[in-house]
């Protein structure tokens, strides 16, 4: 399962970068005017967001992927015990 703990931790990582940037924006929001450095830095984050939710669609895609390979894994060896367990008796 060394797979799956990989995948946790990328989703925690991606979920304080998630947090971070959220804050930001409620700071941007709080502002009663943005200069153009603060539009473009609300921009950038936006895109960012984005880019996130898109990497998480892969890791859940992937996550699903490890399980299914896990579950195949479990059926084989499952099958193996009957055949060898066929072969004692």
């Amino acid at each position: 399962m060394h797979h799956l703990e990989v995948l946790r931790e990328k989703i925690a990582r991606l979920r304080a970068e998630i947090a971070a940037i959220q804050e930001s924006n409620q700071r941007y929001r709080l502002r009663e005017w943005a200069e153009t450095e603060a539009q473009v830095a609300h921009g950038e984050r936006q895109e960012r967001l984005l880019a996130i939710q898109q990497e998480l669609a892969k890791v859940a895609d992937l996550g699903r992927r490890v399980l299914s390979v896990e579950k195949m894994k479990e059926q084989n060896r499952a099958r193996l015990r009957l055949v060898k367990q066929e072969k004692a008796s």
